[in-house]
């Protein structure tokens, strides 16, 4: 299960798991210096000489163990550490390779718990538990095999002991994975809902929802505290029986070893042999108890975590290409989220390079599935979508977005500085560039009149901003980056009207002699462009310039008189 996730980073747990059973062999050391003592006392042979011998015996033998520890665990915590970090790295990577199904499908608390919950019960499975079980899975059939040599009558009755606990441990296991799945699906809705209230408590506030009155909140962490309880009280009856059966042991290997001695079938040599392994064996499955279930409910994460790698990435079979041009081309391009509920149907256009396409029509109609299909965050179902006469399903999606600046109508900024955020757009720019970006997007005179200018933190999402100034960092990032083709989703569709002229100045210099795609809601900030494509239903009604569309008085010019009419209207 651990090879299926790690792979052959495995190969580097050899040691340290190699180490702690050595440890385990130096316990045997300790055990044997015990038996020695009480047989040298029930001979009445114990003496000065053989208690510095045993001492030093148990001096060697404690500093063994201490190394084998120290170095083992070490080793273990570091190597696991180690492939925790770079598993982090490489899950995040292929998540964020995943089309955007996969976050549609998915909660955000779900993905934070595979991003950090999950990975971190997988890194104690690494770290904590598998050395344990290890120790425990050679321990108890070394000692039991052990005990056959000495007298199988004994042996069979610790083997008897043993064989009806097995059944008890299996379903302390199951009960702690059944119950652990309950949990983990209330622990990703609690996430959720953290999330939701924090990032809604204006509204909240607003409507008087904070605090417990917040009834989904409170409801979740009900479960979850329910869930928690639940997982242990499930699992405490078992892994109580199984450590009292653990500690019958003794007492059943007393009562048959001493009638085998009183019957003269073996001698006190063998039952005190015994009544040290019986001890032994119970300390090892005392602590197996304990260990499966908890085992079997980290292993669910080692299982998530599996699942989420083995989700397929955007394919591609090349890592760079050459485009002689950047038109975009769509041919017969059908797609669905789901299956039967068709978001586009056979579209086709060309827009050719450095021209700009303006997307229009009703909510629903496919304008942002369009422009998701050129940035492949999806592949299409059925169709070609190329730009420079190349498919982009056979094109690596990172190589193709860098040739792509995408400005959203919701924008998102890092908790960071402005110039960090703008700088975003080109990780390698210079100072003056990134100031060059700023002063195109109309930005550079309101970052001056902060405090702390660009070393401004604008808050996780850009909070402290307003959305005109968010939009205008967005647009001087794309600036910044000067990428080829430029993906607008209306950027000034919830502005006031100072900051819309402001930011079609910063978008009439991003999009100069570029290939712009744009999904437009107010028509008059796309009257001048070189195509206008009517989407209705999934499919394309018109194609056009603003004048040709006018002329042939259909759904646009509709939507444009329309438009014209609501600017007299007076509440």
């Amino acid at each position: 299960m651990i090879k299926s996730v790690i792979g052959e980073d495995i190969k580097k747990l050899k040691l340290p798991v190699l180490l702690m059973f050595l440890d385990s062999i130096g316990h045997m050391a300790f055990i044997g210096v015990l038996y020695n003592v009480l047989m040298d006392i029930n001979k009445d042979s114990f003496s000065m000489d053989k208690l510095k011998t045993y001492t030093v015996i148990l001096i060697i033998a404690f500093i063994f163990r201490c190394t084998m520890i120290s170095m083992g665990y070490k080793l273990n915590h570091l190597r696991g550490s180690d492939m925790i970090k770079d598993m982090r790295v490489s899950l995040g990577d292929h998540i964020r390779n995943l089309n955007l199904g996969y976050f549609n499908k998915n909660s955000i608390g779900d993905l934070m718990n595979i991003l950090t919950t999950d990975v971190t019960d997988f890194e104690r499975i690494i770290t904590h538990s598998l050395g344990d079980i290890v120790k425990a899975a050679v321990l108890i059939p070394y000692i039991t095999i052990m005990s056959f040599f000495i007298d199988p009558r004994i042996a069979l009755a610790q083997l008897i002991t043993i064989i009806i606990g097995i059944p008890i441990l299996i379903v302390s296991g199951k009960m702690a994975q059944k119950f652990g799945l309950r949990k983990r699906a209330v622990l990703s809705d609690v996430i959720s809902r953290v999330i939701e209230y924090i990032n809604g408590v204006k509204v909240f506030k607003a409507y008087n929802q904070t605090g417990d009155k917040f009834k989904r909140l409170e409801d979740s962490f009900r479960r979850f505290k329910k869930e928690s309880i639940m997982i242990e009280l499930s699992i405490s009856p078992f892994v109580l029986v199984f450590q009292i059966l653990a500690d019958l042991i003794l007492p059943i290997v007393l009562l048959t070893g001493t009638y085998a001695l009183l019957g003269g079938n073996i001698d006190e040599k063998t039952l005190i042999t015994f009544l040290i392994i019986s001890l032994s064996l119970t300390n090892v499955l005392k602590a197996l108890s304990t260990q499966y279930p908890e085992y079997r409910v980290l292993k669910l994460a080692a299982e998530k975590i599996k699942a989420t790698y083995a989700r397929k990435p955007l394919e591609y079979i090349r890592d760079h290409v050459e485009f002689e041009n950047f038109d975009i081309e769509f041919k017969d391009v059908s797609f669905a989220y789901e299956k039967e509920k068709a978001v586009l149907s056979n579209i086709s256009f060309k827009t050719k390079d450095g021209t700009t396409t303006a997307l229009v029509g009703p909510s629903g109609s496919g304008k942002t599935t369009i422009t998701s299909l050129i940035a492949r965050f999806w592949d299409h179902d059925r169709g070609l979508i190329t730009i420079g006469g190349r498919n982009i399903s056979e094109i690596s999606p990172d190589y193709l977005l860098s040739h792509m600046s995408v400005v959203f109508q919701e924008v998102y900024l890092l908790n960071d500085t402005i110039y960090n955020n703008i700088k975003l757009g080109r990780p390698d720019a210079s100072h003056e560039d990134v100031i060059r970006a700023a002063k195109l997007a109309n930005c550079h005179d309101f970052i001056n009149n902060l405090k702390d200018q660009y070393d401004t933190m604008v808050g996780e999402g850009g909070s402290t901003l307003s959305g005109g100034e968010k939009q205008r960092i967005s647009i001087a990032r794309a600036i910044l980056k000067d990428a080829p083709i430029i993906l607008l989703d209306e950027a000034t569709a919830s502005l006031d009207a100072d900051n819309e002229i402001e930011i079609q100045k910063s978008l009439g210099k991003l999009t100069e002699r570029k290939t712009v795609i744009v999904i437009a809601h107010k028509l008059n900030t796309i009257v001048n462009s070189d195509q206008i494509i009517v989407l209705n239903d999934g499919k394309i009604e018109e194609i056009g310039t603003h004048e040709q569309l006018l002329k042939n008085k259909k759904r646009y010019f509709n939507m444009y008189k329309e438009q014209e009419e609501a600017k007299g209207w007076i509440i």
